[in-house]
């Protein structure tokens, strides 16, 4: 097998932003402790070190585009947010849609046995970590 670049996934929010990261291999997304929301500056220093800490090449933005094809207040903010990123690191940032991952990712973590209130903390990155397998799978 060959090593890949690794790849973050981050999906943007105004309380929490979940991140997940794919393995050495390139084939498994793997959900990492959300990081709670104070402003896009702090969020930004705690992407460039997670960028760091696992040698990331490349990332996935989940954009959160409305089933009316209209722009929301959530997109303009993951806009801003990716504004800043870009103007902070070399590498490149990709928006992916993430239309129905945190669906997704609730109903994965209930047939796991996790409640509303056990998926609380978790659901950001799970949500994350089935938009990233989309993509890889999309992209093996």
């Amino acid at each position: 097998m060959q090593l890949k670049d690794r790849i973050l996934a981050i999906d943007y929010g105004t309380k929490r932003t979940g991140i997940a990261i794919s393995d050495p291999l390139g084939q498994i997304a793997t959900p990492q402790p959300h990081i709670p929301m104070k402003t896009n500056e702090h969020l930004c220093n705690d992407i460039i070190k997670i960028i760091s800490d696992y040698k990331i090449k490349k990332i996935i933005l989940g954009l959160p585009l409305r089933t009316d094809g209209k722009a929301g207040d959530t997109e303009a903010k993951v806009r801003e947010f990716h504004e800043l990123l870009s103007g902070k690191i070399e590498i490149p940032i990709e928006f992916v849609c993430e239309a129905f991952t945190t669906v997704i990712a609730a109903q994965k973590l209930h047939e796991k046995g996790k409640n509303a209130k056990q998926q609380r903390q978790i659901i950001d990155s799970a949500a994350a970590a089935v938009m990233l397998q989309g993509y890889l799978d999309s992209h093996n």
